[in-house]
């Protein structure tokens, strides 16, 4: 196989496992309920993730390419990582532990209902459109730069 063999593969694998784990965000969503924001964070890490890993395509040898083109797992598992990590970043956000202006501001949701435990967590919607922009944004970018996400974990430990 060929590098450029291995791109189009590696692009096909990527297309597929996205668009799959795009219908199942977008049913999420539509189906309602408390799962729709993190599904959203979750799928925006990925996306991220997919960027990052396309971009670093250009990077790599020849045979790395080919070997990556071979491999299902090392395409699928970066992006389920970004995934976690922006559900991870989104959870510092809910807890405030980051906070200030460049990060989102959640509010319990107002449906009435009492919500408990990890329902909490999902049951949170943003306080104004900016939020959601800065949740996609920080979702994001906990995908594209994983490390980024890893570094504040790092952080937070080193303060306690």
């Amino acid at each position: 196989m060929t590098r450029q063999q291995a791109l189009k593969q590696i692009w096909q694998r990527l297309l597929i496992v996205f668009v799959t784990l795009f219908v199942v965000c977008v049913a999420l969503f539509y189906m309602g309920g408390d799962a729709r924001v993190p599904a959203l964070v979750f799928l925006a890490g990925n996306v991220g993730a997919y960027v990052g890993v396309h971009r670093s395509l250009g990077e790599l040898k020849d045979q790395e390419v080919i070997d990556l083109g071979d491999s299902w797992l090392a395409l699928v598992v970066p992006s389920f990582v970004g995934g976690i990590l922006a559900f991870v970043l989104y959870s510092l956000f809910i807890s405030t532990i980051l906070a200030g202006q460049l990060f989102p501001e959640f509010v319990p949701d107002s449906t009435g209902k009492h919500v408990e435990n990890i329902e909490m967590v999902m049951s949170q919607h943003l306080k104004e459109a900016k939020d959601y922009a800065k949740l996609f944004f920080w979702s994001f970018i906990a995908g594209f730069n994983q490390k980024y996400v890893v570094d504040i974990i790092e952080s937070i430990k080193a303060k306690n």
